[in-house]
């Protein structure tokens, strides 16, 4: 037999056997964790959140120019253009 094969079934083995023994510590490690990961998930959400409420209510774009006002409309108006064929090609699709 190759030494590889017998080392890595070794180490299988002893890899089982000390996760038999220290599977309730990895218990009591994962409901540790796992409180803290829906804190941080939370904590991401309300704060992506946020922003998305600061940035409806409080656009930040500076139109310091007429021209430019224009062209960020002239922009808007064809992003529109483009949803509004996207969804008429959905809703052709799903007919």
């Amino acid at each position: 037999m190759p030494v590889l094969l017998i080392i890595g079934l070794v180490s299988l083995l002893i890899g089982l056997i000390l996760l038999g023994v220290w599977f309730g510590s990895f218990l009591v490690l994962v409901k540790a964790l796992l409180p803290l990961a829906f804190l941080a998930g939370g904590a991401v959400a309300s704060y992506l959140g946020w922003t998305e409420r600061r940035d409806r209510r409080r656009p930040s774009m500076d139109f310091s120019s007429p021209g430019e006002a224009t062209r960020y409309q002239a922009e808007a108006r064809a992003y529109q253009a483009e949803i509004n064929e996207i969804k008429i090609e959905i809703k052709d699709k799903t007919e």
